[in-house]
C-alpha cells in the first residue's frame, strides 16, 4: 500500500514510533557501543535490575540522552520552520536562513565568543542578537509598506539583514585572537551539538516547543496562505496576523537553534520536501509529520557526525553535505514529473 493511502493518523503514529526506535539506537551508538537492549533497560530504570555497568548509565544519561533529545528538538524545529516559511511565501525554496535571523543570532554568538568567551555568553548573545535581527526585518519591511507585495518586501529585508549580519561575522573572524579565540568560532559556526548538556535543552524546549505548538495552531490558516493571500482572505484568515506571527515563532526557533548548536543549514528545506513527496500535503497532518521526520532526520545526521570518524565531523558540515545532493535529487524528479 503506499504511504499517501494509508490512514493519516497511522502515518503520524509510524513517524514517532521511528522517532523512539532512533533515539534508543543512537543511545547506543557511538565509539562506545550499547546494545539498545541495554539502553531500554537504562531508560526504564525502575522496571528492572542493574544488569549495566555504571559506566554505560552515565553514557546513556548523562552524556547522550541530552544530547539527542537536543538533536530531536532541534530538527523538528527547523523542519516545522521550513514547512510554514514556504507556505508563508509560497516558494518551495524559503527555508529557516531567509530572514537573516541566523545570520543574526551568528554575530551575536561569535561577538560573544570575541568579548565573554565561551558558554553561556554564547548562547545569550545569540538568541538576543538573532531576535535583534528578526525585529529588524519586520522593522524595514514595515517601513516599504505600500511599496510591492509584503512577501516580497520580507524577503528583501531577510537579504539585507543577512548581509549586514554576515559581514559583522567577518569583521568579528578579522579581529579575533588567531590562536584562541578563531577556532573556536570557526567551529561553533559550522554547528556542533558536541557541547549539548541538560540546561541547553532545557533553553531549546520551551522556545522551540511553544514557537512549534504555535504554528500547529496557525496550520490552517498557513495552508490557506500557500494558494495566495486573496484566496486565504475569502476563506476568512487573517492574512497580516497569520504572516506576522508564524514569522515570529520561525524567528524565534531558528535563533534558538543556533544559540543552542551553532548554524545548521538544509534541514528546513529538504525535510518538508521529503515529507511532500512521501506523504502528500494533507493540511491536517503535514506539519505534524514534518516535525517529527525532521526530528528523525537531525538525530540520524547527527549520529553520523559523531560516529563516522575519530574527529567528529561539525553537525552544520554534515547536514550541507548530505543536504545539497538530496535537494539536487528532489529537483530532477520533481522536473521530470512536470515533463512526464
Amino acid at each position: 500500500m503506499s504511504a499517501r493511502l494509508l490512514p493519516l493518523s497511522l502515518i503520524s503514529a509510524g513517524l514517532l514510533v521511528l522517532l523512539l526506535l532512533v533515539v534508543v539506537v543512537a543511545l547506543g551508538t557511538g565509539r562506545y557501543f550499547i546494545s539498545p537492549a541495554t539502553v531500554g533497560q537504562i531508560l526504564a530504570a525502575p522496571l528492572f535490575g542493574s544488569d549495566w555497568s555504571p559506566l554505560e548509565q552515565r553514557v546513556v544519561e548523562n552524556v547522550r540522552l541530552p544530547r539527542i533529545l537536543l538533536a530531536a528538538v532541534i530538527g523538528a524545529g527547523l523542519s516545522g520552520a521550513g514547512a510554514a516559511l514556504q507556505s508563508v511565501f509560497r516558494n518551495p525554496l524559503a527555508e529557516p536562513q531567509l530572514l537573516g535571523v541566523s545570520s543574526g543570532a551568528a554575530f551575536g554568538g561569535v561577538l560573544a565568543f570575541l568579548f565573554a568567551g565561551d558558554g553561556w555568553p554564547v548562547v545569550i548573545g545569540a538568541l538576543v542578537a538573532g531576535l535583534l535581527a528578526l525585529a529588524c526585518v519586520f522593522w524595514l519591511a514595515g517601513s516599504q509598506q505600500g511599496r510591492g507585495s509584503g512577501t516580497v518586501m520580507l524577503v528583501l529585508a531577510g537579504i539585507v539583514v543577512s548581509a549586514m549580519f554576515a559581514s559583522g561575522v567577518s569583521l568579528v573572524k578579522l579581529v579575533a585572537d588567531p590562536q584562541n579565540q578563531l577556532p573556536a568560532i570557526v567551529f561553533w559556526l559550522m554547528g556542533s551539538l558536541s557541547a549539548a548538556d541538560s540546561q541547553k535543552l532545557l533553553l531549546a524546549i520551551p522556545c522551540i516547543g511553544i514557537s512549534l505548538l504555535l504554528l500547529y495552531g496557525l496550520r490552517f490558516q498557513l495552508m490557506a496562505l500557500s494558494v495566495g493571500d486573496q484566496d486565504a482572505r475569502a476563506l476568512g484568515v487573517p492574512v497580516k496576523r497569520t504572516r506576522i506571527l508564524a514569522l515570529l515563532a520561525v524567528g524565534v526557533i531558528t535563533a534558538s537553534s543556533v544559540a543552542v548548536c551553532g548554524v545548521v543549514g538544509w534541514v528546513g528545506l529538504v525535510v518538508p520536501h521529503l515529507v511532500r513527496m512521501a506523504f502528500g500535503t494533507d493540511h491536517r497532518t503535514f506539519l505534524l509529520n514534518t516535525v517529527l521526520a525532521g526530528a528523525v532526520y537531525l538525530v540520524l545526521v547527527d549520529t553520523l557526525a559523531r560516529s563516522v570518524s575519530e574527529v567528529e565531523i561539525p553537525l552544520g558540515v554534515l547536514t550541507s553535505l548530505l543536504g545539497a545532493p538530496l535537494f539536487a535529487f528532489l529537483l530532477r524528479r520533481l522536473g521530470r514529473s512536470l515533463h512526464g
